[in-house]
């Protein structure tokens, strides 16, 4: 079992620390804020109110010992650099640091680190690609020009199979799967629906027109497959 130390209780490092946790990780929360500590103690592995720029309580901690460290803090900068640098010193592997600013994200890959989280400008991408289409649901940015993104079908390929389609061959994209809606009767009558997922569709299978794809490739074959729709 992967233990994970995630630094900072913010919004997004609660988020972080409580989805790694259901994903089977053993998550060591660390934050100088109690109150934080303890809205968070009883859904993760740990939880520890500490300051995280203290290097003689991370040592006590034993911080040293986790396989990955997650730098979530916010808007305090020199706390979130402090933190890293103290994580590079402990030879922590593998650390992913959130960074706000470009001029944090400048120091901190002249500190050797690799995996910068910049939710905010990988949020701007998001919403400007679901607002610039509506066939598109979500989407996940995967590499500077690779995506995953969850599409309507277009109708060109509506009734033909998957085999029949072809799109990895014609198209250069992967399908990851597909979602199909279920309907569901309430209490009441009324009916709402969810979709299921196949991750691994029949050849055979036919597209529907409710269907929703989920695709990868590169931004620029996702882009050509998108106006295939308009």
């Amino acid at each position: 079992m992967k233990s994970i130390a995630v630094i900072g209780l913010g919004q997004f490092g609660h988020q972080v620390a409580i989805s790694l946790t259901q994903k089977g990780f053993d998550v060591i929360a660390l934050d100088s804020d109690i109150e934080l500590v303890t809205e968070i103690k009883d859904l993760v592995h740990q939880a520890i109110a500490l300051d995280t720029t203290d290097e003689k309580a991370m040592w006590a901690m034993n911080i040293d010992s986790v396989d990955k460290a997650i730098v979530a803090i916010g808007s305090n900068v020199q706390s979130s650099l402090l933190s890293t640098a103290l994580l590079k010193r402990m030879e922590i592997r593998d650390i992913y640091v959130r960074a706000i600013t470009p001029l944090q994200e400048s120091i901190l890959k002249s500190m050797g680190i690799r995996n910068i989280i910049n939710i905010e400008q990988e949020m701007g991408v998001q919403v400007s690609n679901l607002i610039s289409s509506d066939r598109i649901g979500r989407y996940i940015e995967i590499s500077n020009r690779h995506s995953l993104l969850e599409i309507t079908v277009p109708s060109m390929f509506r009734g033909k199979s998957i085999k029949d389609a072809n799109l990895r061959e014609n198209h250069k994209i992967n399908i990851v799967g597909i979602k199909t809606p279920v309907p569901i009767i309430d209490d009441d009558g009324q009916v709402e629906y969810r979709f299921d997922m196949t991750d691994i569709p029949d050849p055979d299978y036919c597209f529907k027109k409710e269907d929703l794809l989920v695709i990868s490739g590169t931004d620029e074959h996702l882009d050509a497959f998108l106006k295939l729709g308009e």
